[in-house]
């Protein structure tokens, strides 16, 4: 089979289904390999069809337990804080090395200033570890640039996290609608999708898939909610 047969197949294996992306971060009582082992094994019984990982070790406890496709990240801060996806080969080729079958990186304007330029690092993901790229991108000029470079699929993951679009904690519809009546590629929709209705609105209007993360994986994110909902009504 062709290498660019195999990428096919792993984007087709995700179209029209749910991608949960386990992570948790430093600190958080959830930050243990096993414990996230056992959120990739749990959310699969449940129904996904894929994973989103971050590190090297979180990818190769996940590949461990599942052969579903599996998108490898690396978070990567600079000096004030901010946080970077992949921003070198070198955190690609980790992640590939440990089992990930598509890998994901910042493909926007903004850049770690040690990053190496995205679409250089899309070639190489390419010829170099035969992966897919999946491009994170904040807007449709992001969009195109990363399709134009070769990006196997966008996904709207940095929607609210550059400085075009800072502040903004509701998914962006229209960004969606935009991309996948102007992409040729597949469009993933992630970030802020918080119901199951949301992911279901995402794939009626052409999403390819649908990641969701804080909703499904992260428990003090949801309690917080909840929390936050019975203060309400004790005040009311």
């Amino acid at each position: 089979m062709s290498v660019e047969r195999k990428r096919e197949e792993i984007l087709s294996a995700l179209k029209g289904r749910l991608i949960v992306s386990c992570q948790a971060d430093a600190g958080d009582p959830m930050d243990d390999l096993d414990t996230i082992a056992r959120m990739a094994r749990a959310v699969i019984r449940g129904g996904a069809a894929g994973l989103r990982a971050e590190g090297v070790a979180s990818v190769r406890v996940m590949r461990a337990v599942t052969e579903f496709p599996i998108i490898g990240i690396v978070k990567k801060k600079d000096a004030n804080g901010e946080v970077y996806i992949t921003p070198t080969f070198a955190d690609a080729k980790g992640v590939a090395d440990a089992g990930a079958d598509l890998v994901a990186l910042d493909c926007t304007r903004r850049r770690l200033r040690e990053a190496e330029p995205w679409p250089e690092m899309i070639r190489r993901i390419h010829t170099e570890l035969d992966r897919s790229v999946l491009a994170d991108i904040a807007s449709v000029e992001e969009g195109l640039a990363a399709q134009e470079a070769g990006a196997d699929a966008v996904a709207t993951t940095l929607y609210g996290y550059t400085e075009e679009t800072a502040g903004a904690r509701e998914f962006s519809w229209s960004l969606l609608e935009r991309l996948v009546e102007v992409l040729r590629i597949p469009v993933i929709a992630e970030g802020h999708i918080q119901q199951p209705e949301e992911a279901r609105r995402a794939l009626e209007l052409g999403a390819h898939a649908v990641v969701v993360g804080s909703a499904i994986t992260r428990p003090a994110t949801i309690t917080a909610r909840f929390a936050a909902a019975t203060e309400r009504a004790t005040r009311s």
